[in-house]
C-alpha cells in the first residue's frame, strides 16, 4: 500500500488523544512513542518502531484517536490518508470491510475494559462509571425496598442510600449528595411518607434505565471523560432553540450554523469542535448526517431532544461536583 513519505524531527507530535483520524501510518525508520496524558502526566503504552502501523483502527471504526504518538528519534513515516485507504476498500469485498470494523470496535471496548480494571486497581475510579453501578443498583432497589401505588413507586430514601454505599463501599454521605442531584436533575422525586420519612419517588422506572443508557453511549465515544463536557450541553440547548423555529417534527442543522447561533447566543463555542465527536451515537433524538464538503450535522427530532438535553445536564451536574470536590481535595493536601 503506497503513501506519501513524512520526516519527523525529534519531539515531533503525530497526533493527540482525541484527534479526528486523517489515516494511518507506517513507521519506515525511528521509534515512536505511543502513549496517554492524564493530567499532565504521561503515561507511556508502547514504542514502535520500523515496520510499525499506527493508527489503523480508525480507519475502519472512524473514532478519534485513543492515545497519543510522538516521535522520540528522527522518524520517517508513510502516511496512508483516509481517502486512499477508501480507494483501496473498494477492491476489497464488503463482508471482510464490516468484518475489520466489527474487529476494531471489539478491540476498542477490550481496552476500555482493560483501562477499567487497571483505574479500579490503582484506585483511580471514573466518576461516570460508578455514577452507572449506583444507578443500576437503584433500579434493582425499586424491587427489593419499592412500593407502587397507582402509578408512583417509592422507597425509603435512608434505606436505599445505605444499601447503595455498602454496595459500593462509599461513604453513606457521597451517596447523599449524588441522589441529591439525581432529584435537582428530576430524574427521581422526593416526598415524605405517612412516617414523616423521605421517599424517593419514581412513575417510570425507565427513566433510569435510558439514563443508563445514555451513559454507556457517553463512554462508548469517548471512554476516558470524568466531567461531561458543558460544550455538548450548550450544543444541544442550542439545537432545541433552533428547532423550535420549524414547524417539522425533525430538522437537520449545519454544524457551521450551530456554533454561529452559539456564538450568536453567547455561548462559549471554541471548544465545540473539539467535542462534538461525542454527540454521536448518546440518543435518537440527534443523528449525525454527513453533508456537502466532509462537514457535518444534526439531525434533530424536536419532541425527544428535552429528555437528551435533561440527561446532558443531570451528567454534566454530577461529574462538574465530583471533579471540583477532587480539586478541592488536591488544594487541601
Amino acid at each position: 500500500m503506497a503513501g506519501k513519505n513524512r520526516i519527523l524531527e525529534e519531539g515531533t507530535i503525530l497526533f493527540k488523544e482525541g484527534d479526528q483520524s486523517n489515516g494511518m501510518y507506517v513507521v519506515r525508520k525511528g521509534k515512536i512513542l505511543i502513549y496517554l496524558d492524564k493530567g499532565g502526566n504521561e503515561i507511556p503504552l508502547a514504542t514502535v518502531s520500523e515496520g510499525a502501523m499506527i493508527g489503523e483502527m480508525a480507519l475502519f471504526d472512524k473514532k478519534p484517536r485513543s492515545a497519543s504518538a510522538r516521535a522520540v528519534e528522527e522518524c520517517e513515516v508513510s502516511v496512508i490518508s483516509n481517502a486512499d485507504f477508501s480507494k483501496i476498500l473498494k477492491q476489497i469485498p464488503k463482508w471482510f470491510v464490516s468484518l475489520m470494523a466489527t474487529l476494531s470496535s471489539r478491540l476498542r471496548d477490550t481496552n476500555l475494559r482493560l483501562e477499567d480494571m487497571e483505574a479500579q486497581y490503582k484506585g483511580n475510579i471514573n466518576p461516570i462509571e460508578e455514577l452507572k453501578k449506583a444507578l443500576n443498583i437503584i433500579n434493582l432497589l425499586w424491587y427489593k425496598l419499592g412500593t407502587k401505588e397507582l402509578k408512583t413507586w417509592s422507597m425509603e430514601r435512608e434505606l436505599a442510600e445505605k444499601e447503595i454505599a455498602g454496595i459500593l463501599g462509599q461513604p453513606e454521605g457521597s451517596i447523599h449528595e449524588l441522589c441529591n442531584r439525581l432529584v435537582e436533575g428530576g430524574l427521581l422525586g422526593v416526598t415524605k411518607n405517612s412516617y414523616n420519612k423521605p421517599v424517593f419517588t419514581i412513575q417510570n422506572r425507565g427513566s433510569v434505565e435510558r439514563f443508563v443508557n445514555f451513559i454507556n453511549a457517553v463512554r462508548k465515544q469517548d471512554n476516558r471523560i470524568k466531567a461531561f463536557p458543558q460544550g455538548v450541553v450548550d450544543m444541544v440547548e442550542v439545537m432545541i432553540r433552533i428547532t423550535k423555529t420549524s414547524a417539522y417534527e425533525a430538522m437537520t442543522i449545519p454544524f457551521t450554523e450551530l456554533e454561529s447561533e452559539g456564538m450568536s447566543m453567547a455561548y462559549r463555542t471554541e471548544n465545540w469542535g473539539k467535542v462534538q465527536h461525542i454527540i454521536e451515537g448518546l440518543d435518537e433524538a440527534v443523528a449525525v448526517v454527513p453533508l456537502a464538503e466532509g462537514t457535518v450535522g444534526y439531525k434533530v427530532n424536536k419532541k425527544i431532544a428535552p429528555r437528551l438535553l435533561q440527561h446532558c445536564k443531570l451528567l454534566r451536574a454530577i461529574t462538574e461536583t465530583n471533579d471540583k470536590r477532587k480539586k478541592r481535595g488536591k488544594a487541601a493536601a
